[in-house]
């Protein structure tokens, strides 16, 4: 993942201001707002600084913004202004790994952190990577500390396919999604933008089922996962009107996942059929 954003960089900027990113942005406003004043978070896949920004002004207390690109983590630090460098941390680290907590921004800081923001990190991981995600969420969290994670919509899976028809319809959205691969729960999906010229940029993430995050979730030993789908906020209706978010509404891609740390440390070593769906829980202290 590291080697694709270095070579996307700055550019990605003017992905988030497509249709379908500005509408993901709106979606997740809406959750942070009313929540990060006078907070400590940790944002996990800072990108090039859109939240970490929007997090500082809205008053969070400190964000310490970690990503896998030093591209990215450049371009985000390029935007702090001057009077709230104190209030920021950066930090180039892989979050699926264990080994972060070794780096000197981040050593000591297990279980500091009142939030987790985390705006397309999960999407990023495969079954096992997911779960050590998931566990370094849980190390960070303070008992009661929630997670706000912006993902794929992964109750829909099955409504992508290979060489699916529906791909060139949504382009006018601002991203078209294509099915590259399987993997085990799900599929490689290759995005590619469309609207920004010599400026579109494409990237690779996994597309997972819903089974999968609940039980990565569960082993991390995080409470239960809440999906909230993204879907259209007024503004955006008025901009575009129905007719242009109609194949949105019909395959809504994106969802923000909401969990908490549990307040007790208890544990749910958990194992799912990722097929069937069906899950076994055995409870541990």
């Amino acid at each position: 993942m590291s080697t694709q954003y270095d070579a996307i960089g700055a550019k990605y900027d003017l992905f988030c201001d497509l249709p379908i990113q500005q509408m993901n942005h709106a979606a997740m406003m809406k959750h942070l707002g009313p929540i990060v004043h006078s907070k400590r978070i940790l944002e996990l896949a800072c990108g090039t600084g859109f939240y970490t920004s929007k997090m500082l002004h809205m008053g969070a207390s400190h964000v310490t913004a970690v990503d896998i690109s030093s591209a990215m983590v450049s371009a985000a630090q390029a935007k702090i202004p001057v009077e709230m460098k104190d209030n920021i941390t950066f930090c180039t680290a892989d979050c699926a790994q264990s080994s972060m907590w070794n780096e000197v921004q981040l050593r000591g800081q297990e279980g500091t952190f009142d939030m987790v923001v985390a705006a397309w990190l999960l999407n990023y991981a495969e079954t096992r990577e997911m779960r050590r995600m998931l566990e370094n969420i849980y190390l960070a969290l303070k008992p009661g500390g929630i997670l706000i994670a912006l993902t794929v919509n992964a109750p829909i899976i099955d409504s992508f396919q290979p060489n699916d028809q529906l791909n060139p319809r949504e382009a006018h959205l601002g991203s078209v999604y294509d099915v590259i691969g399987t993997v085990e729960g799900g599929y490689k999906i290759l995005l590619s933008s469309v609207g920004l010229g010599e400026n579109d940029i494409k990237f690779e993430f996994y597309f997972l089922r819903e089974e999968v995050y609940r039980q990565a979730a569960a082993e991390a030993g995080m409470g239960q996962l809440e999906w909230n789908v993204v879907l259209l906020g007024e503004e955006h209706l008025q901009m575009q009107g129905p007719k242009f978010w109609q194949l949105y509404l019909d395959r809504p891609r994106s969802a923000i996942c909401v969990s908490r740390k549990p307040k007790v440390e208890l544990r749910e070593q958990s194992s799912i059929n990722i097929s069937s769906g069906s899950e076994l829980l055995t409870k541990t202290e």
